[in-house]
């Protein structure tokens, strides 16, 4: 399992997942039922989130179990 550490869509918070490639692999080329393709994850890394932590006072949430299997 990896930690793996991603912004939410206005980038003001950082959420921790704990999670594997295969699942972020599913993720990243999941569609919707109506064939439309899921928004990419932001990712941050560790570094940048502890900088953001102390300079802009981001909130950091988790880590959150992600674990996911798309439809084949």
């Amino acid at each position: 399992m990896l930690n793996v550490y991603a912004r939410s869509d206005n980038g003001k918070k950082i959420i921790i997942l704990d999670t594997n490639l295969n699942t972020l692999r599913c993720r990243q080329r999941n569609r919707y039922i109506d064939g439309e393709k899921v928004k990419s994850m932001r990712f941050a890394s560790y570094k940048e989130t502890m900088k953001n932590i102390k300079k802009y006072d981001t909130k950091v949430y988790g880590p959150y179990k992600f674990n996911t299997i798309c439809k084949l």
